[in-house]
C-alpha cells in the first residue's frame, strides 16, 4: 500500500505525497517509513520501561537433530520484570515475572536471556548506569538488551496473520502487546561465497549523521567486492536526497536491507535514551533475522572498513580460519583488531589535493597508526601489552548459520563481555588474516597527540579500488550521484573529520 507502483520502498515523488512540504529543498521531514524495508514493532510496556523492537520466529536445534524448532521470541530493551538468583554453585538463575500469550496459548512460560558481563547478571541489569536516568542500556555497562523466548507457545504457519503475542505479569503493571508481523528469516543479496561456499552478511550498527553520499557508495561498494554477500543498514537519520537516492539504487540491487531506525519510528528510543542509537538491540535483531540464512555475520561500524589477508584484502581466508576454528575447538565466533587511519586528519596542500583529483575516498588515507594507542586500543599491564575484545577495540564475525548456537544478545567488541566465557568460543584473528580500518581517532586528537604518532604505509588493496572505482563509473545512476557530490562538496575528504596541520614527516606524498 505505500509503495503501489513499486517492488522496493522508494521516495515518492513530492507532488504524490500528503503533508509534504512541495517547496522543501530536501526531504529530512519525509516519514522514514516511505524509504525503508523493515519498520520495526517498537512497541513499549504500559509502564515504559521495556522497548519490543520486534517479536520473530528463531530458529533453534538444540539437540542438533536436523529438525530444529521455530520458537517465539520478542528482541526489546529496559526493566522487564524478573529475579535474580543464585544457586548453590554460585550460579546466576533468571526467573521471568510475567507471561506468554498468544490467542488461545495463555500464559505460558518466558524465558529472559540477558547479556553476559565481566560482574553479575545482578550487577549489570539493575545495579550499573543509574545515573543516567533512563531505564534502557547505556554506558557504564547497564546491559538491558535482551531476548525474551516464549519456548512454549506454538507457532501456525497455517495462518496469514497472527494473533497478538502478549507480554503480562500477574499483577498487570507490566503488560505489552506486539501485533506486528512475525520477523523471519528471508535471504536476499549477491551468492557472493568464499572457496569453502561460506556466505557473510554484514549487520552494519545504526548510521547517523552523513550527507555525502560518496563514503556510503564506497563503503557498500568495497565491502561487496572483499565478499560481503548483503548489508542490513539501521538508518537513523539518513535521509537527505542524494544518500536516499544512494540506497534506493542498492535496494534494487538486492544488495541492502534499510531498516527504520530513526527517531519518529522509535518515539525517541534510538536517539535519546539508549546506548549509541540502540547499537546492541541492532546487533541482535540482525543477528535473528539471519540465522540459518547465512553463516556468518559481521558487526561493525560505518567508519571501520574490513581489511582481509594479502594479496587482495579479501575475507575468504578469514572465514576459513574461523571454519577451521570452530571444526577444531568449537568456536562459535571470531575476533579481531580496529587499527586506526590516522592520515585522515593530516591537512593537505594544494599540491597534494591537486594529486587526489581522480582518487576515491578510500585511496586518500594510506598511513595508519604504526603501533596501537593504550589504553584506548589495548591494554598494558608493565611491559605487557595486549589486544584482545575491547583493549583491542575489536569487532567480530559470528555464526550464525548453524542454528544448534544458542540466541543471545550481541555485544559490541565480542559476543558477551564475559571473557572467561569468550576465551572459550571465540578465535581471535591476526592482523595479517582480518582486521577493521578504523576511521577516527578522537583519542589522539583530543590529547595533542597527532604529532607523536609513528605511522606505516598501508593502502588498501589496488585491485580491490579498482573494483570498487569500475562498479561506479558502470552504474549510470551511481556515478551520477558520486561526480555531482564531489563536485560540489565542501571538503574533498570524509565528513566527519576536520583535518589539521600536521609537520612534514607526514606528508608522506612530497617526501
Amino acid at each position: 500500500l505505500m509503495h503501489p507502483k513499486s517492488k522496493y520502498a522508494i521516495s515518492p515523488p513530492l507532488k504524490n505525497s500528503a503533508h509534504i512540504d512541495g517547496d522543501s529543498k530536501n526531504m529530512n521531514d519525509l516519514p522514514a517509513a516511505l524509504m525503508s524495508d523493515v519498520e520495526h514493532a517498537f512497541v513499549r510496556s504500559n509502564d515504559g520501561k521495556f522497548i519490543a523492537i520486534d517479536r520473530y520466529i528463531i530458529p533453534y536445534d538444540i539437540l542438533r537433530s536436523r529438525k530444529p524448532r521455530d520458537l517465539i521470541g520478542v528482541v526489546g530493551d529496559g526493566e522487564v520484570p524478573l529475579t535474580i538468583t543464585t544457586n548453590e554453585l554460585g550460579d546466576e538463575m533468571i526467573e521471568a515475572g510475567f507471561t506468554c500469550s498468544m490467542g488461545n496459548q495463555l500464559d505460558t512460560r518466558a524465558t529472559v536471556l540477558l547479556m553476559k558481563g565481566d560482574k553479575t547478571y545482578e550487577e549489570h541489569y539493575f545495579k550499573r548506569g543509574e545515573k543516567y536516568k533512563t531505564p534502557f542500556s547505556t554506558n557504564g555497562d547497564r546491559f538491558r538488551t535482551l531476548i525474551i523466548v516464549c519456548e512454549e507457545l506454538f507457532f501456525d504457519k497455517s495462518l496469514s496473520r497472527h494473533p497478538p503475542l502478549i507480554l503480562k505479569s500477574p499483577d498487570s503493571k507490566f503488560s505489552l502487546r506486539i501485533g506486528s508481523t512475525f520477523a523471519r528469516q528471508m535471504k536476499e543479496g549477491d551468492n557472493v561465497k568464499n572457496p569453502h561456499g561460506k556466505q557473510l552478511v554484514h549487520c552494519l550498527n545504526p548510521v547517523y549523521g552523513l550527507t555525502d553520499p560518496r563514503w556510503i557508495i564506497e563503503y557498500l561498494e568495497y565491502h561487496r567486492a572483499i565478499g560481503v554477500s548483503h548489508v542490513h543498514i539501521y538508518n537513523v537519520n539518513l535521509h537527505a536526497p542524494s544518500v536516499q537516492q544512494v540506497l534506493e539504487v542498492y535496494r534494487r540491487q538486492k544488495f541492502i536491507t534499510r531498516h527504520d531506525w530513526s527517531d519518529n519510528a522509535s518515539k525517541g528510543y534510538t536517539t535519546h535514551v539508549t546506548y549509541e542509537h540502540a547499537k546492541w538491540a541492532a546487533q541482535t535483531d540482525c543477528a535473528i533475522r539471519n540465522r540459518r540464512i547465512y553463516d556468518y555475520a559481521l558487526f561493525s561500524d560505518i567508519d571501520e572498513v574490513a581489511f582481509g589477508a594479502l594479496p587482495d584484502g579479501k575475507l575468504g581466508p578469514a572465514l576459513d580460519v574461523c571454519e577451521k576454528a570452530k571444526k577444531n575447538g568449537g568456536k562459535v565466533a571470531c575476533s579481531f583488531n580496529s587499527n586506526t587511519v590516522t592520515s585522515i586528519y593530516t591537512k593537505l596542500n594544494d599540491e597534494e589535493e591537486a594529486s587526489m583529483e581522480n582518487k576515491l575516498l578510500l585511496e586518500r588515507y594510506t598511513h595508519v597508526e604504526a603501533d596501537p594507542h593504550c589504553p584506548a586500543n589495548c591494554k598494558c599491564d608493565g611491559g605487557n601489552c595486549t589486544r584482545k575484545f575491547h583493549n583491542g577495540r575489536q569487532k567480530y564475525i559470528a555464526n550464525v548459520g548453524d542454528i544448534y548456537i544458542p540466541p543471545r544478545p550481541m555485544w559490541t567488541h565480542a559476543l558477551s563481555r564475559d571473557y572467561d566465557e569468550m576465551e572459550k568460543v571465540m578465535e581471535v584473528l591476526p592482523d595479517e588474516v582480518m582486521h577493521v580500518r578504523h576511521y577516527q581517532g578522537h583519542w589522539y586528537l583530543n590529547k595533542n597527540l597527532l604529532d607523536t604518532i609513528d605511522e606505516l604505509e598501508r593502502p588498501l588493496s589496488p585491485t580491490i579500488m579498482n573494483v570498487v572505482r569500475k562498479n561506479i563509473q558502470t552504474t549510470p545512476d551511481l556515478n551520477a550521484i558520486y561526480t555531482t557530490a564531489k563536485r560540489s562538496s565542501v571538503s574533498q575528504g570524509i565528513e566527519w573529520i576536520n583535518p589539521v596541520d600536521r609537520p612534514p614527516k607526514y606528508h608522506h606524498d612530497l617526501l
